[in-house]
């Protein structure tokens, strides 16, 4: 009789939860098509028939009531829960609880928020740079101790998708967008009161592991609310937030280096928490299989009070009483076969795509090349625009003081907002042109056309950019060379990131997530050497070598337009 009121008080069987475990793969964060039924079986609804309903019942309670050599294992699984599972999916296509049903403004609050909250992510990675200097003055250290300031965050940002794609994936976007930036306020608090360099660097580096959720799952929290031809525009407004956050970061870090370094790691920490406040009234759980989980939890158990987390209404968000998401379907809802199933998954499909596949290998170390030049030109900026202790009497400086310094990265800044508002209108548009031009539903090359146009505007900004510095001209011209980078950097970036979602469904996580590990590692290791490369180069010489090492990539988008789905079937990723 325990059996019997474990399954009356709605005890969700493993069978419901294998379901939604075999759903992973074919459901993935990014998923290309609209959420469908989980398998042939539950394509058609269940007969509503009272006669075959009651039956399913009875069986149900008669096989719960089974012992398996006199051992009380808990409930077997069930006709009843994997009906209401079946029933609950076949009719989701459709569901007000599906993202892709929500209204437009509901979207598009969340797409704002996430980028605020991406923008904190990223702003948080630079806004210690201007006071390197201070700090090893203060720790006795030097300077290439000193850029792994911003280095552990980078790599923080690498690493902590291993850890919060998994979660993501068995609990939703939701918790893992919460838990990692409660967490990440207080990482970053406790920067600020670092009392050696050691602590700062650990300190920086589980702040990025935290920040790492927003960059990471931002894209995949667009494709989970828009169809594939309308996520140009959402994902280009998201990735502004992450995109200009390095360069904002930066230049509020000047102006907050006029209070003390340890300031900008206090100004982060309330800014931070101000944003965390507004993603726990805001955010939704978006994640399909995640919020089917909840839907058959909440229909078995009919005493629940718990509502799925897409369907509480703006008005009861701002009850703080609903600010913590409910929980209570998770033990029942996730089986510990399947957890290990998805950490094990999330930590070696990434470098075997990345290393197996030569489209998603050739397209991650370009898109970690833009990386890690965002970094270099954060870190290096200064030396060309600055005075002491900004910049090195070897090397020609316009001398700027630190007031005025922030607006150094101008140039820079506008290239990124440009390219993203360029992404933003454009992008769906070519995706749509294409495909009707080629009577086809869309193929992932055509997200290549801006690449394309950026990995060819970006060489041309180099050299403006590195020459004029050389000759001493005006300021102006380098920042002209700066604007031309910042639309090469942005435009590829931006639509590199919506052809890996698209090439490798279903497994576009696992190549988001190895692209991600190679930008960290390069954005962490390109600027320790950047002061010696121009120091020895000249800004004329070294900028030259950069634009050269990019020029490289500039075939690789024409090569996919002629051959790319010969090349992604040939190399077909097989999980």
């Amino acid at each position: 009789m325990n059996h019997v009121r474990d399954l009356e008080a709605g005890r969700v069987s493993t069978a419901t939860a294998s379901m939604y475990q075999r759903e992973g793969d074919a459901m993935r964060e990014d998923e290309m098509e609209p959420e469908g039924p989980l398998d042939d079986i539950t394509i058609q609804p269940p007969s509503s028939s009272g006669t075959e309903n009651n039956q399913l019942q009875k069986t149900a309670l008669k096989r719960s009531n089974q012992v398996d050599d006199g051992n009380e294992l808990g409930p077997s699984p069930t006709s009843l829960s994997t009906v209401e599972a079946r029933r609950v999916t076949a009719s989701y296509p459709t569901s007000p609880a599906n993202p892709r049903n929500w209204p437009e403004s509901r979207k598009m609050g969340i797409t704002v928020t996430l980028l605020l909250t991406g923008f904190i992510s990223t702003a948080g990675s630079s806004i210690g740079i201007p006071g390197m200097h201070a700090v090893r003055d203060e720790f006795g250290v030097g300077f290439r101790v000193g850029v792994l300031i911003p280095g552990a965050y980078v790599l923080g940002l690498g690493t902590g998708p291993f850890v919060f794609a998994p979660i993501s994936e068995l609990y939703g976007r939701q918790i893992a967008y919460i838990s990692s930036q409660i967490t990440y306020c207080i990482f970053f608090l406790g920067t600020g009161f670092s009392n050696n360099m050691a602590t700062l660097i650990v300190l920086r580096f589980f702040c990025g592991v935290f920040a790492s959720v927003p960059p990471s799952l931002g894209v995949a929290t667009c494709a989970d609310m828009f169809e594939p031809s309308q996520r140009g525009k959402p994902i280009s407004i998201y990735a502004l937030g992450p995109l200009s956050g390095p360069i904002l970061g930066n230049m509020l870090g000047y102006w907050l280096l006029y209070f003390g370094w340890r300031w900008a790691y206090y100004f982060m920490t309330i800014v931070a928490t101000l944003n965390t406040i507004l993603l726990l009234v805001v955010m939704r759980e978006t994640y399909a299989p995640v919020i089917q989980k909840i839907m058959v939890y909440n229909s078995i158990h009919t005493n629940s009070k718990s509502k799925s987390p897409s369907l509480i209404k703006m008005s009861d968000k701002l009850n703080p009483i609903n600010w913590v998401p409910d929980l209570s379907w998770m033990p029942a809802m996730v089986t510990k076969s399947e957890m290990l199933v998805v950490y094990g998954r999330a930590f070696s499909r990434p470098p075997r795509l990345l290393f197996t596949n030569p489209v998603a290998f050739m397209f991650s170390m370009y898109y970690a090349y833009l990386y890690g030049l965002i970094y270099l030109f954060l870190t290096t900026i200064p030396l060309l625009f600055g005075k002491p202790p900004f910049s090195q009497t070897d090397l020609f400086s316009y001398e700027w003081p630190q007031g005025t310094l922030p607006l150094s990265y101008l140039g820079l800044g506008l290239g990124f907002c440009s390219a993203a508002v360029v992404a933003a209108n454009l992008q769906d548009r070519i995706y749509k042109y294409l495909s009707k031009r080629n009577g086809d539903k869309g193929q992932p090359e055509y997200r290549l056309v801006l690449t394309a146009c950026g990995m060819i505007t970006m060489p041309i900004g180099l050299f403006i950019y590195g020459w004029t510095a050389n000759s001493h001209t005006h300021w102006i011209a380098p920042i002209i060379g700066q604007y031309l980078i910042g639309i090469g950097l942005v435009l590829p970036f931006n639509t590199i990131q919506n052809f890996l979602v698209d090439a490798f469904h279903p497994y576009s996580a696992a190549a988001i997530a190895g692209a991600t590990a190679a930008r960290s590692i390069v954005a962490c290791i390109l600027p320790l050497f950047a002061s010696e490369m121009f120091q020895k180069l000249d800004w004329g010489w070294g900028n030259t070598l950069l634009a050269c090492v990019a020029i490289l990539g500039i075939p690789a988008p024409f090569i996919m337009f002629l051959h790319g789905k010969q090349l992604r079937e040939r190399y077909a990723f097989q999980g």
